[in-house]
C-alpha cells in the first residue's frame, strides 16, 4: 500500500470531526487568522475555561484542532487580513456536517457561517446571515455554483446520506441496483471503497463483494444493514477509537474515528485519546516527513557541492604543486649543468653575431645531431619565435626539458625559475587552507547530519537562544560526583563517540541489547567512583531499545578505553572489545528529566535519578509505560512551568522530548 494514501478527510472523518469540535468549540472566541500554506489558514481561538488553542482549516483537505501548529508568517496575507476584518471578535456556537458531505459548517454568534470544502477544488466561503458569501478563500466559479462573494452559497450536490436510510430503503435500494453489492454501498449507499469493504467485512459477507444484493438471503442483507448501523451509530454518537495505520516501514496511511478490520491484517495499528489528536498527528507527521525529505535533500545538495568543491581544490593544489615542482627541477638541472648551459648560450650569441640567423643555426644544429658533440645533443630544438633554447638536460631525478632565453643568463634563468615555483608553492599552500576549512566543512556537515525538524519550528514558541556545551550535541548527564556522561543516539553518533571522543583513561559502558548506545565517561584521568559506574549503566539501559519494549531491567558492562579495539573490522557504530567485562546485572531502567539552571538560562537534564536531583532545580521521575512519550512531556513540561518563572522563554516540550527515552514512558513521580 502507498505510503500517504490518504490525503484529503472522508465523510466518516468529517462527521467525526464535527460531533469533537461542536463539543470542544462551544462558545469559543475567534481571535487571529492567519495563511500558513498555500491553502492553509491557521485559526487561533480562545476556548472558555480552557484557553487559546488552534484550528486548521485548509479547503480541500482537512480540518481538525492542532497541537503542533505550523509558524505564524511575520505578516498577515491580502486573504488572512481580510478574514481577520470579518470574523476576528465573533464567536463559535456549532459545528456541523452538510448531510454527509465533506462540508463542515461553522455557525457564528453573530449569524455569520464558514463553510469549509473538503471536496477536491474546495473553497472556503464565509456567509452573513442571509446565507450571501461575504469572503471566499480561493472564490471560484463552477458549471452550475459559484462561490464569489455576493452570491448566495450553494453547496454542491452531495453523495447520498447513509444516515437517512431506514431498513426497507436500505434493502430495495441494493435489490434495484445493476451493481454488485460492494460497489452498491460504495456509490449509492455513499459509503466510498473503504467503508464498503469494512461493512462486509464486519457482517461476514466480504468473500462475496462481487455478488449482487439478489444473490444474498434475505437476513444476511439484514445483518448487512444491522452491521451498518452499529458503525454509523458508533461513529455519529461519539463512540470513537480514533486509529492511525502505519506500514511496516512506519508510514501512515489512514486516520480513521474507528479501527478498521480491513486494514487489520496489513497495517499496524496505533489508537489516540482523540480524533482530533490523531488528524493532528497524521497530518503533522505527514508535514514533518515531506519537510525532512526536503531537509535531507538540501542536506545532500550541500553535502555533494562540497564534495565536488572539495575534489577541484584538492585538483588544483595537486597541479600547483606538480608545476612547482617541475619548475624547481628545470632550475636545479640549470645549476646543475652551469658550465654546459652557459657555453651553450655563448655559442648561439656567438653565431648570431657572425651573422647567422637562429633559422640557420637551428638547421645547423639539426644537421650536427649524431656527431656525439653534447652541446648539440642537449638541443632539443629552437624556439626562433621567442628566442628560447629548448634543452634536455640531466637532472636529480632524471631528464629534464628546459626552455632557456638565449639573451638570459643561467643564474638569472634559474633564479626567475625558483621564483615562479615559490609563488606557486605560496598558491598551493593558500589553497591547501582553504581546502583544510572547506574539509572542516564537509566534516561538520557529515558529524552533523541532515538537521533535525524539530517540533520547536512547528510552534508559535520563541526561545532564547544560549551557548551549548560541546557535549550536548549527544545525549549527556553529569554525574553525582561531577563526570561528564555522554551517549550515542544512533549509529551515527555511536560512531563519533567511539572514534573521537573515547580517549585514554575514558570508560565505555554499553548495555547488553541490540543497538544500544556506546555510553563513555568522559574520566580527564580522574578515579571513576562506584556511583559513577552505576549511574551510567542506569543511562545506558535506559536509552537502549529496553525502554521502548517496556521492560524494567537490562544488563550493562563497563570496559575501560584500552579495551575497546577501534579497527575497522568493527561494524559501523560498534566495537571490538578485549578482555574482561564489568558487568551490572538487571540494571533498573528508570531516569528523571529535570531542568538545571545554567548561564544564559535553562537547559534539560536527563538521566539518572540520583544525578538529576543533584544538579536540577525540578524533575519528574520516569519508567517504560503505556503513555506516549508526547503527552508525558507535555505533562513534564507543565509542571516545570510552574517551578520556573518564565520558562517559555527558554525551553520547549520539545527539549523536554529530547531528553527523554525512546519509548512510552510512566510518570512516576515529580520533585
Amino acid at each position: 500500500m502507498k505510503a500517504w494514501s490518504k490525503e484529503a478527510m472522508t465523510s466518516f472523518d468529517v462527521r467525526a470531526t464535527a460531533r469533537e469540535l461542536d463539543s470542544l468549540l462551544e462558545g469559543a472566541l475567534i481571535d487571529k487568522i492567519y495563511q500558513v500554506g498555500e491553502r492553509e489558514l491557521k485559526v487561533k481561538v480562545h476556548v472558555p475555561g480552557v484557553g487559546s488553542h488552534y484550528l486548521v482549516w485548509e479547503p480541500g483537505m482537512r480540518v481538525h484542532l492542532t497541537w503542533r501548529p505550523k509558524p505564524s508568517p511575520d505578516q498577515p496575507t491580502s486573504v488572512s487580513q481580510a478574514l481577520r476584518n470579518t470574523l476576528s471578535g465573533d464567536r463559535i456556537e456549532r459545528v456541523t456536517q452538510l448531510g454527509f458531505d465533506r462540508i463542515l459548517r461553522f455557525d457564528l454568534r453573530s449569524g455569520r457561517r464558514v463553510h469549509v470544502e473538503l471536496l477536491p477544488k474546495g473553497t472556503l466561503a464565509v456567509t452573513d446571515e442571509n446565507n450571501v458569501i461575504e469572503r471566499a478563500f480561493p472564490a471560484r466559479r463552477f458549471r452550475n455554483r459559484a462561490v464569489v462573494p455576493g452570491e448566495v452559497y450553494e453547496p454542491p450536490e452531495g453523495p447520498p446520506d447513509p444516515y437517512e436510510l431506514d431498513r426497507d430503503a436500505f434493502l430495495e435500494l441494493l435489490l434495484e441496483a445493476d451493481r454488485d453489492l460492494v460497489r452498491t454501498l460504495a456509490v449509492d449507499v455513499g459509503l466510498g471503497g473503504l467503508y464498503a469493504e469494512e461493512v462486509l467485512l464486519r457482517a461476514g459477507l466480504y468473500e462475496r463483494r462481487e455478488s449482487h444484493a439478489s444473490e444474498f438471503e434475505e437476513d444476511e442483507l439484514e445483518e448487512l444493514y444491522e452491521t451498518l448501523r452499529d458503525l454509523l451509530e458508533q461513529i455519529s454518537e461519539g463512540d470513537l477509537r480514533p486509529t492511525l495505520y502505519r506500514t511496516t516501514e512506519r508510514d501512515y496511511v489512514d486516520v480513521t474515528p474507528v479501527p478498521l478490520e480491513r486494514y487489520s491484517d496489513e497495517l499496524e495499528m496505533e489508537e489516540q485519546d482523540t480524533f482530533q489528536r490523531a488528524l493532528d498527528e497524521y497530518y503533522v507527521t505527514k508535514f514533518l516527513a515531506e519537510k525532512e525529505r526536503e531537509v535531507r535533500e538540501e542536506w545532500e545538495r550541500e553535502k555533494r557541492r562540497l564534495e565536488r568543491t572539495i575534489e577541484r581544490q584538492r585538483s588544483s593544489i595537486e597541479q600547483l604543486r606538480t608545476k612547482a615542482e617541475k619548475l624547481r627541477g628545470r632550475a636545479n638541472a640549470l645549476y646543475l649543468n652551469y658550465n654546459l648551459v652557459d657555453g651553450i648560450l655563448s655559442e648561439l650569441r656567438k653565431a648570431e653575431r657572425k651573422g647567422y640567423s637562429l633559422d640557420e643555426i637551428k638547421r645547423r644544429i639539426q644537421e650536427a645531431k649524431g656527431s656525439g658533440i653534447e652541446e648539440v645533443e642537449r638541443i632539443a630544438d629552437i624556439d626562433v619565435e621567442n628566442r628560447r633554447v629548448i634543452l634536455r638536460l640531466p637532472g636529480e631525478n632524471g631528464e629534464v626539458t628546459v626552455p632557456v632565453p638565449i639573451d638570459s643568463d643561467v643564474h638569472s634563468t634559474a633564479s626567475k625559475l625558483f621564483d615562479r615555483a615559490k609563488e606557486l608553492e605560496r598558491k598551493a599552500e593558500r589553497a591547501q587552507e582553504v581546502l583544510r576549512e572547506q574539509e572542516r566543512e564537509l566534516e561538520k556537515l557529515l558529524e552533523e547530519g541532515p538537521p533535525e525538524v524539530e517540533l520547536e519550528e512547528l510552534t508559535v514558541e520563541l526561545t532564547k537562544r544560549r551557548k551549548k556545551d560541546w557535549y550536548e550535541r549527544f545525549r549527556w548527564f553529569i554525574s553525582s560526583d561531577g563526570f561528564v556522561v555522554i551517549g550515542g543516539s544512533d549509529a551515527h553518533t555511536n560512531e563519533i563517540i567511539l572514534r573521537r571522543y573515547l580517549e585514554e583513561h575514558d570508560i565505555l559502558v554499553h548495555a547488553h541489547v541490540h543497538g544500544a548506545p556506546h555510553v563513555v565517561i568522559k574520566t580527564e584521568g580522574e578515579e571513576v567512583p562506584e556511583t559513577t559506574l552505576r549511574e551510567a549503566a542506569i543511562f545506558a539501559a535506559s536509552y537502549s531499545r529496553a525502554w521502548r519494549w517496556g521492560l524494567k531491567a537490562a544488563d550493562v558492562y563497563w570496559v575501560t578505553a584500552d579495551q575497546v579495539d577501534k579497527s575497522a573490522e568493527a561494524p559501523h557504530g560498534g566495537a571490538i572489545i578485549r578482555g574482561k567485562r564489568n558487568w551490572f546485572r538487571r540494571t533498573e531502567l528508570k531516569v528523571a528529566i529535570g531542568v538545571q539552571e545554567v548561564e544564559g538560562g535553562y537547559r534539560v537534564m536527563g538521566g539518572p535519578v540520583s544525578a538529576v536531583k543533584k544538579h536540577c532545580m525540578t524533575y519528574g521521575v520516569l519508567e517504560p509505560g503505556n503513555e506516549r512519550k508526547s503527552d508525558v512531556a507535555r505533562r513534564l513540561f507543565e509542571l516545570f512551568k510552574k517551578e520556573v518563572e518564565n520558562l517559555r522563554r527558554y525551553l520547549t516540550v520539545d527539549d523536554v522530548m529530547r531528553a527523554m527515552p525512546p519509548g512510552n514512558a510512566r510518570l512516576l513521580e515529580v520533585g
